[in-house]
């Protein structure tokens, strides 16, 4: 029977016996057997918005429309997997008309201290963020960024993230996933690490979020790697 899911201060990634090909389906029985995390979501401040025009025309109140998102987590020994679902009630897939954008979904990660790096911020010179970013335009392939602070995020060449997706009833479905270890600019994974740490955003392409405009989870959140 599937844990039962309940607000956590952290995110459990399990250690599964599962393909590649499995992990990557939403509806697969992996994912349904595992427990939920749910994040409460905040609207970043208007007040760190890097952008002159965001600050003039946006109203505060409405910035933020992803109130919580659900986050499970595994990993086969090789690669690891993220799961989220979140409401939307009209899916966005591209830029559209002015004032929509494409829905998207990310996870933060600090390169140091978590307690030095700040996550509203994005980080800082000295201790930098990655960031798995995902939206329905980039066709699947989700890009790595690396961030020293606001306005500061930077694809890298390379990216090893891999995502399906699916939006029915009101109700988004990605699951994002990686080896454990990569080339790239990024934080590694492994299993039985102890101290991670992860933080997540999310952006209503409809109400108008793009960039540093979204929902975010206000805190860093305690990642427990299984072994």
């Amino acid at each position: 029977m599937p844990e039962e899911a309940k607000k956590m201060e952290s995110v459990t990634v399990k250690k599964v016996s599962a393909s590649r090909e499995e992990l990557l389906k939403c509806g697969s029985a992996v994912w349904s057997g595992l427990g939920e995390s749910r994040i409460e979501m905040t609207a970043t401040p208007l007040a760190n918005q890097p952008s002159p025009y965001i600050k003039a025309t946006f109203d505060e109140n409405k910035i933020g429309a992803v109130k919580e998102i659900q986050v499970k987590g595994a990993h086969n020994g090789n690669e690891v997997f993220f799961w989220f679902s979140w409401k939307s009630e009209t899916p966005n897939y591209e830029i559209g008309d002015i004032g929509t954008f494409p829905d998207g979904i990310a996870i933060l990660f600090p390169f140091k201290d978590p307690e030095k790096t700040q996550i509203k911020e994005m980080g800082s010179k000295d201790f930098p963020t990655n960031s798995w970013y995902w939206r329905p335009d980039f066709e699947e392939k989700p890009k790595n960024q690396v961030a020293q602070g606001l306005s500061t995020s930077l694809y890298t060449d390379q990216s090893s993230l891999i995502s399906s997706s699916e939006w029915k009833n009101g109700t988004w479905c990605v699951v994002l996933g990686r080896p454990l270890k990569v080339a790239e600019e990024a934080v590694n994974l492994a299993p039985g690490a102890k101290s991670v740490t992860v933080g997540f955003a999310a952006w209503e392409g409809g109400n108008g979020e793009r960039g540093g405009v979204k929902s975010f989870s206000k805190e860093w959140v305690g990642l427990v790697m299984e072994g």
